[in-house]
C-alpha cells in the first residue's frame, strides 16, 4: 500500500491510500472532489509508474478501512461518462479502481463496433481492467464478475484532458486561496470606518457588518471559514 501526498483545495494537502496489487484508490470523505487539477495530473503520473508486483483480482466485496462495513456500489456520471465506485455507508470515503478513476476523468471510452470486431478477431480473452477477472471477449462486452464494460484508451482524449488539467493548474497558481477571507476583512474594516465617521456609539460586530441582522449570520460566517479550511 502506497500513501502519496497531493495538493488539495484551499492550500491544504491530502494523502491517498493507493493499492497497486488490487489497483484501487481509497479517498477519505470528500478527497476525490477536493483534488486540484495539478493533483489529478500528479496522481495520473503516479498510476502510470510500473512498480512491479502481480495483480491480485478481487475475492469479494471491499470493506471500509475505517469502520470495516461493506462498501456500497454507487453509480455516477462525469462528462457523460458513467463510472462506478464503492462508498462507505457511514460516509468515511469511497474506493475507486484505477480503471474507474480513469473513467471519472474521461480518459477511457467504450469501444466502437468496428474496434470491438477487430479486438475479437485477434484476442480471445483479456483481464478486466477494473477487477482483474478474465473476460471472454468473444462472448461478452463486459466483465462477468464486476460487470464493468470493456473500454479503450483514447490518445486524443487523453491529450485533451491533460491539456485542460494543465491549463487549470496554471491558472490556479495566480489565485489566492485566502481571497474570500481577505475580502470579508476589508468589508469589516470599511463598515467600521463608516460607522465611526457617522458618529455611531456602538461599533458594529462581524455579525452585523458581514451578514446584517439575520438569524443565520453566524452560521454563514462559519460556513465561509469551513470552506476555506475544510479537511
Amino acid at each position: 500500500m502506497d500513501a502519496p501526498t497531493f495538493e488539495r483545495l484551499y492550500g491544504r494537502r491530502l494523502t491517498l491510500d493507493v493499492c497497486r496489487q488490487c489497483q484501487g484508490i481509497w479517498f477519505d470523505a470528500q478527497e476525490l472532489l477536493q483534488m486540484t487539477p495539478g493533483a489529478t495530473l500528479q496522481l495520473l503520473a503516479e498510476l502510470a509508474v510500473d512498480r512491479g508486483g502481480a495483480r491480485q483480482p478481487w475475492t469479494g466485496a471491499p470493506r471500509c478501512p475505517r469502520c470495516a462495513r461493506p462498501l456500497v456500489e454507487t453509480h455516477d456520471v462525469q462528462r457523460n461518462t458513467r463510472f462506478t465506485y464503492a462508498r462507505c455507508p457511514e460516509g468515511h470515503g469511497r474506493f475507486l479502481t484505477f480503471y474507474q478513476f480513469l473513467r471519472a476523468k474521461n480518459l477511457v471510452r467504450p469501444p466502437s463496433d468496428d474496434e470491438m470486431r477487430r479486438l475479437r478477431a485477434h484476442i480471445r480473452q483479456i483481464n478486466c481492467a477494473n477487477c482483474g477477472a478474465p473476460v471472454d471477449v468473444e462472448r461478452n462486452a463486459a466483465c462477468a464478475f464486476c460487470h464493468a464494460p470493456l473500454a479503450i484508451v483514447d490518445p486524443e482524449e487523453i491529450r485533451k484532458t491533460i491539456a485542460e488539467l494543465a491549463a487549470a493548474a496554471e491558472e490556479k497558481k495566480g489565485v489566492d486561496p485566502a481571497l474570500p477571507v481577505s475580502l470579508a476583512m476589508e468589508q469589516l474594516r470599511a463598515a467600521r470606518a463608516f460607522a465611526e465617521r457617522a458618529g455611531s456609539r456602538r461599533r458594529p460586530s462581524a455579525r452585523d457588518l458581514l451578514f446584517g441582522d439575520s438569524s443565520d449570520s453566524v452560521a454563514g460566517f462559519v460556513r465561509l471559514l469551513s470552506r476555506l479550511g475544510k479537511t
